[in-house]
């Protein structure tokens, strides 16, 4: 049965296709990233909105919502930045995070670069639900040495998730009115007011109404890609223990023989 979709011109802010398009704009994606991580961004390079990174045809590529980078003074890389709109718990989202941040790695450095030369990522989820379900509005992580927690890791990688139904729970003002406006959708400062303005004007332009068709009939085509390999997984694990089953009931029908026989 198929799902019932939104119509395009009330597409909200949480549809992943329009989060990608207004977050696109760098006078958005600064303010919202300086609020919720805060720190102070010295300049950042255009975002890249559903940018796909495949280090491989043979291993999973992946698909961030909106991928941006802070330069330096001289044009230098400070950090970078993933920030996703994830509206379904998918059961493996830290997992998901941890591939992120391999995949981040592997286009930072070039071939001979050193290790050295790796900078701070943030990767950012906006969640509707407490995915880990101890009751917190924003959760925070961070490697750090397990029998000494004052100790940290320094691989300068940060996991950062934001709860946005429980937008009442915190307590730093800008962060709250961002969480606000995506679990209500009514702005409540100037910075959610450009935010609504954009999601509104996106929703009005037919240019985008013909790239947001053909992005859903991309992501039609890979999800059902990805159904049918999930099928062909499963039909070959079926036969595998299908094989197996019929190996046991050969090697406990010799087995019965030879008792019978008198030779066990």
């Amino acid at each position: 049965m198929e799902n019932k979709r939104t119509p395009f011109e009330q597409l909200p802010i949480t549809d992943r296709f329009m989060f990608a398009m207004v977050f696109s704009h760098k006078e958005i994606a600064k303010p919202f990233l300086e609020a919720v991580l805060g720190i102070k961004i010295h300049e950042l390079r255009d975002p890249e909105p559903e940018k796909t990174v495949e280090v491989s045809p043979f291993y999973k590529g992946i698909r961030y919502d909106v991928f941006v980078k802070e330069s330096g003074p001289d044009g230098e890389t400070l950090r970078s930045f993933d920030i996703e709109m994830q509206m379904e718990d998918t059961k493996e989202i830290p997992k998901r995070t941890r591939y992120y941040q391999a995949m981040c790695d592997s286009e930072a450095l070039n071939k001979g670069e050193v290790y050295y030369n790796l900078k701070e990522l943030y990767i950012v989820f906006l969640c509707p639900e407490d995915i880990f379900e101890h009751g917190r509005a924003v959760y925070r992580f961070k490697n750090l040495e397990i029998d000494n927690p004052k100790i940290e890791l320094g691989d300068l990688c940060f996991k950062n998730f934001y709860i946005f139904s429980k937008y009442r729970d915190i307590a730093e003002k800008s962060i709250r009115e961002y969480m606000e406006y995506f679990a209500t959708r009514k702005p409540s400062s100037p910075e959610t007011e450009n935010i609504d303005r954009l999601v509104k004007w996106y929703q009005a332009d037919n240019e985008t109404r013909k790239r947001y068709m053909t992005w859903q009939q991309e992501i039609d085509i890979a999800v059902d890609l990805e159904r049918q390999r999930a099928n062909k997984a499963e039909a070959r694990a079926n036969e595998v223990e299908r094989l197996a089953k019929a190996e046991k009931a050969r090697a406990d029908k010799y087995e019965k023989m030879l008792r019978e026989l008198g030779k066990l």
